[in-house]
């Protein structure tokens, strides 16, 4: 993958990373000490990832970008509307772009894996790390959905 393809694929997962951490914000929201507490590790979690992918981009040369300024960024890359009435309906959204992440961190993963530069073996080993923990994000909320009353 070719420097500028590369930086361009890790801005647009840097500004997913800024909107997960924008979905945790308002963790005080919660009246469940545990989704108050997951939240505010998931927040610490976001911005784990965000300080990771921008290290990566300011090492190749690259700028840092945020793609979307303003809006709902989640909603206008997969579709959806968060727009959550219940802890329920808010969870199962959360959890459906952890699960789209995931995903597409798992994608990525595979491109720079594929790619003989040993440059970019080193990349899909951190960005693993954050597949993976969008991964754990995913099944705790499919987890915690199962146990809402």
């Amino acid at each position: 993958m070719k420097d500028q393809e590369l930086i361009r694929e890790l801005n647009k997962i840097l500004t997913l990373e800024h909107g997960h951490l924008g979905m945790y914000e308002n963790l005080l929201n919660h009246r469940d000490k545990d989704i108050r507490r997951t939240f505010r590790r998931f927040m610490e979690i976001e911005k784990e990832h965000i300080n990771k992918i921008t290290g990566v981009i300011l090492n190749l040369g690259g700028k840092t970008s945020i793609l979307v300024e303003g809006g709902d960024i989640i909603g206008q890359i997969f579709g959806i509307t968060v727009n959550a009435t219940s802890d329920r309906d808010l969870i199962k959204a959360y959890s459906f772009i952890e699960k789209k992440s995931h995903q597409g961190y798992a994608d990525f993963v595979a491109r720079l894996e594929s790619d003989p530069e040993i440059r970019n073996q080193f990349i899909a080993e951190i960005a693993s790390s954050n597949m993976i923990e969008a991964q754990l994000m995913h099944l705790w909320l499919e987890d915690k959905l199962k146990n809402l009353n």
